[in-house]
């Protein structure tokens, strides 16, 4: 799971208000999700209000938190929504606390992400997420006002496991991260040979530069792994923000910008090894989260599907920056899948 600080799946992208502008890059919008900013009438600014309306045929179940849709914590954990067809969802969400504005003036502002989304008869997000692009509107912005209502990053040192642990969660936690190192070599070996069959499965190409890229990542993760007490993240084993009960309950998550990685009571409930094709364990965990850190490998990895069937349906480009194609990956490596 990812923490989505700077909503990351569902950006509210930031342009100076005057002809020209240029440098917003847009996905390309499904039509069974259209979001729609207007201004807000609470007197603030800075608040714009977002309306998401499902207009397809089927009704949907909507990724919450980390998303357009978050009104609590930016941590992306599965809380369902449910969308039903023709149905719409208003949000109310202050670009203040999560932009931050270098001088006062107007903005164009404009909601442009992705919403992972499941059948509203199930709880697994197994569908493809949905792309969608809001209209742009308008804001001025008091700088100095503004940056008072930004959310500050909550950590800035960096090491790996931190304090706090309790004898079973600390010796769980040191076998993850050794076991992490051990299936993210193997897998990397794995993608490092261009006759290898299930790395086209789980990245969609057979291309050198992809493999490149996936060998890099997790040969880092591997790296990131191997320490217990240096490193660019940090590891808590117990719920460090506080989150992993609300709405959730989740495994794992991660706040990417400042490298911090929380294991949730769920996840020491988990088997250490892989014990099956396409099934989480605590090492395949700590892989997903890994990915998620910005200074192991840039870019950082997003949640843009879950589990084996709507990780491997993604397209190869998508599938680069999926965090559970890693975990899944290096899963089957393991398992021989």
């Amino acid at each position: 799971m990812l923490w989505q600080k700077v909503f990351v799946l569902s950006a509210l992208a930031i342009a100076d208000a005057h002809p020209g502008t240029h440098g917003i890059r847009l996905n390309k919008r499904d039509s069974r999700l259209e979001v729609t900013l207007e201004p807000s009438t609470s007197g603030t600014p800075t608040e714009v209000i977002a309306t998401i309306k499902n207009n397809g045929a089927d009704d949907l179940n909507l990724l919450k938190v980390g998303t357009i849709l978050d009104d609590k914590l930016p941590v992306q954990r599965v809380v369902v929504t449910d969308q039903s067809a023709g149905e719409s969802i208003a949000v109310a969400i202050d670009v203040a606390n999560v932009h931050y504005f270098e001088k006062s003036g107007r903005f164009s502002v404009i909601a442009d992400g992705l919403i992972p989304v499941g059948l509203a008869s199930s709880t697994s997000f197994d569908q493809p997420a949905i792309a969608f692009k809001s209209n742009a509107i308008d804001i001025d912005v008091d700088a100095v006002a503004a940056s008072r209502l930004m959310v500050a990053p909550a950590l800035a040192e960096r090491t790996n496991v931190q304090a706090g642990c309790n004898e079973t969660t600390s010796d769980a936690s040191l076998k993850a991260l050794a076991n992490c190192q051990v299936l993210a070599l193997a897998a990397a070996a794995d993608a490092a040979d261009p006759s290898s069959k299930r790395f086209v499965e789980y990245f969609g190409t057979n291309s050198s530069e992809t493999r490149n890229i996936v060998v890099t990542r997790l040969k880092n993760v591997a790296q990131e792994c191997s320490t217990t007490n240096s490193g660019v993240s940090r590891y808590f084993c117990y719920d460090y923000y506080g989150v992993c009960e609300i709405d959730g309950p989740l495994n794992a998550y991660t706040a990417w910008d400042v490298n911090t990685m929380v294991m949730c009571p769920l996840f020491y409930g988990l088997p250490p090894l892989p014990q099956g094709c396409h099934r989480q364990c605590q090492a395949t965990t700590t892989i997903h989260e890994t990915t998620h850190c910005e200074a192991v490998y840039e870019p950082h990895t997003n949640d843009y599907a879950y589990a084996y069937n709507a990780s491997v349906a993604l397209p190869s480009e998508r599938a680069l920056q999926n965090a559970d194609n890693y975990s899944l990956y290096a899963n089957a490596v393991y398992m021989s899948c």
